[in-house]
């Protein structure tokens, strides 16, 4: 729990919320990747 607490006070900080933002859209970009791969099959 305190790991967690850790990051919401770092995503506080101007910096904290690129690296979110950053973070957001690489799962974003690969869970579509993942899934348009199984489409393809």
């Amino acid at each position: 729990m305190g790991a967690i607490l850790d990051l919401v006070e770092k995503m506080r900080s101007p910096v904290g919320i690129v690296v979110t933002i950053v973070i957001i859209a690489v799962g974003v970009f690969f869970v579509r990747w993942v899934f348009n791969d199984e489409e393809k099959k």
